[in-house]
């Protein structure tokens, strides 16, 4: 090659020097990390209670199934174990309903934190389990 072009060619240690991230670029990746961060750090406390309510609703179905329960012994139950859970659900999430082959256990409920000034998020729960007689 002619000699007065080689000052102009880009070499591979010109290359290595022009790696790396802006101070701009950093500053939206931390945004959005700290975004992304706050999102999982109010929601994993209710997705855990969602673990651990179902949890108790099969463990309450595995155990009552087969003796005979009335709907107060299922309430009593569920109680037992929500207080042992640390869970606080009002009554009226909780229906017992006789079904044909025992009682069917309904929770259905929503649980909010919020997020932003009026930015809400919202996880809902929804488990039907069957207790035989």
């Amino acid at each position: 090659m002619e000699s007065y072009r080689y000052g102009h060619r880009m070499t591979q240690s010109t290359r290595h020097s022009q790696a790396g991230i802006t101070a701009l670029g950093f500053l939206i990746l931390a945004a959005l990390v700290g975004i992304i961060g706050l999102g999982v750090m109010k929601v994993m406390p209710m997705y855990l209670q969602n673990m651990r309510m179902t949890t108790i609703l099969d463990d309450v179905a595995r155990e009552l199934s087969g003796q005979s329960p009335t709907p107060q012994t299922i309430r009593n139950e569920l109680y037992r174990r929500f207080s042992v859970e640390d869970i606080n659900l009002p009554s009226d999430e909780i229906k017992i309903a006789q079904s044909k082959n025992g009682y069917s256990l309904h929770v259905q409920y929503e649980n909010r934190a919020s997020y932003v000034a009026d930015i809400y998020l919202l996880v809902a729960y929804d488990k039907q389990v069957e207790i035989t007689r």
